[in-house]
């Protein structure tokens, strides 16, 4: 269980890495990634970029919080797998329908953060299974 609680710490720093910039800097994130955005569903791209940071920042403080229980539960950890799933899903929706929307840092950005995103997962999906190398991460 050990390894599952140090995925979960890892996925936790790497949420909260991703959601700083809207909670700090909302204005500059959108303005970096969707460069001639104005809105989007009537809300203007800073709101956005802001509401993306508390939802991750959020989520980070609960994948921490569950990273110090002795044993975390497996149906939790089989969740963030999901949810790491639909966050790569989604992102690769995303570009691919309003690619042209994005800068090409920020869809560089949003790459990265989805192959990170994606290697957590399976190793998360891989720790749940027993999955056989994980001893030594």
């Amino acid at each position: 269980m050990l390894i599952l609680r140090n995925l979960l710490r890892f996925d936790s720093a790497l949420c909260l890495a991703c959601g700083l910039p809207g909670l700090l800097a909302a204005g500059w994130t959108a303005k970096f990634l969707l460069p001639g955005q104005a809105g989007l569903f009537g809300l203007p791209m800073a709101g956005v970029m802001l509401a993306l940071g508390v939802a991750l920042a959020a989520y980070a403080a609960l994948l921490l919080f569950m990273s110090g229980r002795p044993q975390p539960p497996r149906g939790f950890v089989a969740f963030t797998v999901l949810a790491d799933g639909l966050w790569v899903l989604g992102t690769l929706a995303l570009l691919a329908a309003f690619g042209g929307a994005f800068s090409l840092w920020g869809s560089v950005a949003l790459l990265a953060v989805a192959a990170d995103t994606a290697l957590i997962g399976w190793l998360k999906a891989r720790a749940l299974r027993g999955g056989v190398g994980l001893a030594a991460a």
